[in-house]
């Protein structure tokens, strides 16, 4: 006859056992590495020939879940639908040739397994599509609680649409955060820079997307340091564009942090609003309902792009952020 304490650690070990399991298969990825970058086509007619000017558009897209983004609330689908068709009326007009997205999802349970790159680039009609995955797992737990709210399974990650041919689509992964729970690294998502190599005419365009460390300054500034290296190994070379969601506000008298002035002290570079109206109420990004923080940014190389025009794209709260838009020609 069992005694008690056998009875106990028998259960306890079954317990540990369905859970490491869990755990192992949660953590897992469900897609096939080979495609965590793509190059996409579709029937839309592409463009070929040199322009004047030129409009890219940078969206941290949140998933199309609003101001609701992370929270623990549960979501209808009518809600992401009402999102997406708020996003496309607001980019339609604008009539972009490029635009960077993050945070956009594949094929996610938190979306209702929409995939939301294919439903924009069809309802803006881009003929080409380049994506880069940054979170693939069976199972993420998060919010924590309740558990109803959990993202489930996840396909997350980056896009480009592009109105002219793509060459490469290269996805480079960054540094991690060192000192993360070990229980937790295998769930978190891998930051990106994403680029992409775009054929105008008999030019080349290099777009850099990126979606850097939110909560980590010290690995954000690694980060950073590491794509303004890869920056300026284009940039003598092609017309260079890095964009993207930085989650880093402009240096100020009560912002000290330097992620942001790497960019803005490198000679060359150039963002896309003038320096002395980055902390401009007009261009904060961040939350889309009240904006007041600036962590969505374009700069480019001053010695083959001249920027003309930017401004953010206001009244969309599809995501958390707003989208950035800037005209240029190229050099």
């Amino acid at each position: 006859m069992v005694d008690l304490m056998t009875l106990l650690l028998l259960i306890f070990s079954g317990f540990s056992i369905s859970f490491f399991s869990f755990y192992l298969w949660a953590s897992s990825p469900s897609y096939p590495q080979t495609k965590y970058a793509e190059i996409l086509t579709s029937d839309w007619p592409h463009q070929r020939h040199f322009q004047e000017t030129y409009t890219v558009i940078t969206y941290n897209i949140g998933y199309l879940s609003g101001l609701t983004n992370n929270q623990a609330v549960e979501r209808g689908k009518a809600l992401f639908d009402k999102n997406l068709e708020l996003a496309i009326s607001a980019l339609k007009p604008q009539n972009a040739d490029f635009i960077a997205l993050q945070e956009i999802d594949f094929a996610s349970k938190r979306s209702y397994d929409v995939n939301q790159v294919q439903a924009l680039a069809n309802a803006l009609q881009f003929p080409v599509q380049a994506t880069a995955i940054n979170w693939d797992k069976n199972y993420v737990p998060f919010p924590l609680f309740p558990v109803s709210t959990h993202f489930g399974k996840l396909l997350s990650g980056q896009a480009v649409l592009s109105r002219y041919p793509i060459e490469l689509n290269e996805r480079i992964v960054l540094e991690k955060v060192a000192s993360k729970p070990f229980y937790e690294k295998p769930f978190y998502l891998d930051r990106l820079a994403q680029v992409t190599r775009v054929k105008i005419a008999n030019q080349i365009l290099i777009l850099i997307n990126v979606h850097l460390e939110d909560i980590n300054q010290k690995t954000r500034l690694k980060q950073s340091q590491f794509v303004l290296e890869l920056f300026l190994s284009f940039s003598q070379n092609y017309p260079v564009i890095l964009l993207g969601d930085f989650n880093s506000e402009p240096p100020s008298k009560t912002n000290l942090e330097p992620t942001i002035n790497l960019f803005l002290n490198t000679p060359g570079i150039k963002s896309a609003f003038p320096l002395e109206t980055l902390n401009y109420p007009e261009n904060a990004t961040y939350p889309s309902d009240k904006p007041r923080q600036t962590i969505d940014y374009i700069f480019y190389n001053s010695n083959r792009i001249k920027g003309i025009n930017c401004q953010v794209i206001t009244d969309v709260q599809s995501s958390d952020h707003l989208p950035v838009m800037m005209q240029f020609r190229i050099c």
